[in-house]
């Protein structure tokens, strides 16, 4: 895993941001700090309330990889603009979760959308601000729809620019920036954030150092395609060179949570999905009950690097995840090897 100054190259800016003037209310749900890694000379990691954010500015405007948690959006925007005077173009949402999105509508009031989008490339000659209209929100399809299902009732606050497809270009700041759905995986609607020219990746829930991913099953989500989004990213990585990549540096993975990381991190945290995925997979097809699975310890050998006994996301909670994620496919294909649930 990268240490702290990612390889020793990378400038590093701590930026406490604290508001003041506000309400105790507001001021209590504003105050966190926003930490500011520097990653390339156009790309940086923003850290509020332990969720990574990514942002890459230059000439032609600011994008900003998923706007962080609501109460956060004034500190946010400030670190922003500590950084760059350039205004917000794109805000881009990796998933509805609300510790990602819930500041779409403060941050993207603070920016201009581009007039003159063709199709979804930007040409020289067309970047004209139209004014007084809000940055552009981008997700994928489902991120809409999760939205309203979650009960987002602020049109401000949802995507303008959807699609379906499995992926979204545009080109702003001299590179081409990709946006790649990863469909049932963290959930129905994740998608990565790929930076070409800088070969920075921004993973959004699908890859969390901290702990265990999260698999929203009630929203889509599952172990398969947890590791199937995992493996095209590290293909997307390896088939991705970078033009401005120095010797020894490779490709920057921005995850959710945790220090920025490298191919090698992808790597380790596949394997170990894959193994976790064995061996529950193993459990179901012999009849286990979830109990049963659980009492066998399918993640011995990751307890100490990833568990929690308990918490918003526990050990016990992962399990259960990928077990019914793995019914749910077992099901599908028109197999009952399960044991029934406790």
């Amino acid at each position: 895993m990268l240490n702290s100054n990612v390889g020793g190259w990378a400038g590093l800016v701590l930026a406490a941001v604290l508001l003041g003037g506000l309400p105790d209310t507001a001021a209590a749900a504003s105050a966190a700090p926003v930490s500011v890694l520097q990653l390339r000379p156009d790309v940086y990691m923003l850290t509020v309330d332990g969720v990574n954010l990514g942002l890459q500015t230059g000439s032609e405007g600011t994008v900003v990889v998923n706007p962080g948690p609501a109460g956060a959006a004034q500190a946010v925007s400030a670190a922003i603009r500590s950084i760059s005077d350039q205004p917000i173009r794109f805000i881009i949402d990796t998933s509805a979760d609300a510790e990602l999105t819930g500041g779409n509508a403060a941050i993207a009031g603070t920016g201009q959308n581009l007039a003159g989008l063709a199709g979804f490339n930007l040409v020289n000659g067309v970047d004209t601000p139209q004014e007084g209209h809000a940055a552009s929100i981008v997700g994928t399809q489902a991120v809409l729809q999760d939205l309203i299902l979650r009960g987002q009732t602020d049109a401000a606050a949802l995507p303008t620019e959807t699609f379906t497809r499995p992926q979204y270009d545009f080109y702003l700041n001299g590179q081409g920036i990709d946006v790649i759905a990863e469909p049932r995986a963290h959930s129905d609607a994740d998608s990565v954030v790929l930076f070409r020219r800088s070969d920075v990746l921004v993973t959004g829930a699908l890859l969390d150092m901290t702990h265990w991913p999260v698999i929203d099953v009630a929203h889509g989500g599952g172990i398969n395609g947890e590791i199937d989004a995992i493996n095209r990213i590290m293909n997307t990585l390896v088939d991705s060179p970078a033009p401005i990549l120095r010797e020894n540096e490779g490709t920057l993975v921005i995850p959710v949570r945790g220090p920025v990381c490298d191919q090698a991190d992808l790597l380790a945290y596949r394997d170990m999905l894959w193994a976790v995925r064995e061996r529950v997979q193993y459990g179901i097809e012999h009849g286990k009950s979830l109990a049963q699975i659980e009492a066998s310890d399918p993640t011995q050998g990751y307890n100490t690097r990833y568990g929690a006994d308990g918490g918003a996301w526990s050990t016990h909670d992962f399990i259960a995840a990928v077990y019914k994620s793995l019914q749910a496919t077992e099901r599908a294909h028109g197999r009952n090897n399960a044991g029934a649930e406790p």
